[in-house]
């Protein structure tokens, strides 16, 4: 039994691993091109970008054997991969941030923010005009929610296999099966992710 249950722990391990590879490679693409026109126009954020960027790839690697993190350490992640899609978007995009800090001790499938919010950018168009506003705020039942205005792009965007489903499978892994809920409305798209006591 114990060596059945051993099997069973490494088996979730391993999956778990796979699934945490959550950082689509188009995003560090489309992060290089956007350092090299910063460069080319010696733009004057074009440094703090470099920085920005390179930090984040050091804590996605840091975390890599992490199954969850503590919410604060997911908020500084998401800071940083905010910092580089403003930088690439400019006017295009709003954030609204509102988390308790009471909150920041429990924890979320690692990467579990950036994944989210990198659904909204994937998924709608956004211009100064009609800009994509992404609220993040915490709630009294002890949830994240992410909503953003639903601006749906023409062309859908290519799957890459790192998405909500995906973060379902990590909260199951993990042994919360209702993890991950999604609200849609006329306007808005929301998701609800819960938080972890670790």
């Amino acid at each position: 039994m114990i060596e059945k249950e051993q099997i069973q722990k490494e088996n979730y391990r391993v999956q778990l691993k796979a699934l945490r590879k959550t950082v689509d490679p188009h995003f560090l693409f489309n992060s290089l091109n956007t350092l090299r026109s910063m460069v080319r126009q010696q733009h004057q954020h074009a440094e703090a970008f470099v920085m920005n960027l390179s930090d984040f790839y050091r804590q996605i690697l840091k975390h890599d054997d992490n199954s969850t993190l503590p919410l604060s350490e997911e908020l500084m992640l998401l800071e940083s991969y905010l910092f580089l899609m403003k930088n690439r978007n400019e006017a295009a995009m709003h954030v609204k941030l509102g988390v308790d800090a009471k909150l920041h001790a429990l924890h979320l499938p690692s990467m579990a923010l950036q994944v989210v919010v990198e659904n909204c950018f994937k998924h709608n168009s956004m211009t100064a005009k009609k800009p994509l506003t992404i609220e993040i705020v915490s709630t009294e039942s002890g949830h994240i929610e992410v909503c953003n205005n639903l601006q749906p792009k023409i062309e859908e965007a290519e799957s890459s296999g790192y998405g909500l489903d995906v973060l379902r499978k990590r909260y199951a892994l993990l042994n919360e099966q209702d993890g991950v809920t999604i609200k849609e409305t006329d306007g808005h798209f929301l998701v609800q992710l819960k938080l972890l006591k670790r």
